[in-house]
């Protein structure tokens, strides 16, 4: 069987899935950037995230989420399924290979992960997750706030690619 040009061994069913969502619309300005509230807009993008994840029917085993107050507000308005968040300070002003460290970590029974970050980051390992011609007519526009990208991976220990099942930015 191959999976993104790749030769695989396993049910491609059974590869783990990664959501990457960036915090909803914050407030402009604070002295403080980590403790930016989401506006009124956010958290109703929030919201409209956590309806098309029903929809999708996606239940995350794990959730990761930046300590900064915008990606808490975010997935305390998005979240769905029984997972409780990990808080990951980490994730907040990460390069790609910081969020690479973070994923790295996920234990390996975990089957669908939500990683709750910041851009230019999250937009940046998109990008490389999967860089096909079909997954950049997408990436390439960018992830606005709320943006929700679904990858399939091969591993977690394993992430030098991925494959996008769908990228969109829920309104709310």
């Amino acid at each position: 069987m191959i999976w993104n040009g790749i030769p695989m061994t396993c049910d491609p069913r059974l590869m783990p899935t990664l959501v990457l969502v960036r915090h909803g619309k914050s407030e402009a300005h604070r002295t403080d950037d980590h403790s930016r509230e989401l506006a009124a807009r956010g958290r109703a993008d929030a919201a409209a995230v956590r309806e098309w994840l029903t929809q999708k029917g996606i239940s995350p085993d794990r959730v990761v989420v930046s300590t900064a107050e915008r990606t808490r507000q975010t997935w305390q308005l998005a979240s769905v399924g029984d997972a409780p968040a990990v808080y990951e300070h980490r994730v907040y002003e990460a390069s790609v290979e910081d969020l690479l460290d973070v994923l790295r970590e996920t234990p390996a029974e975990v089957q669908t992960l939500v990683l709750v970050g910041h851009n230019p980051a999250v937009e940046r390992l998109a990008w490389q997750l999967d860089d096909s011609e079909a997954a950049r007519d997408q990436t390439d526009k960018g992830m606005p706030t709320s943006a929700v990208a679904v990858f399939e991976v091969r591993g977690w220990s394993d992430l030098s690619a991925g494959e996008l099942q769908e990228l969109v930015a829920p309104r709310g």
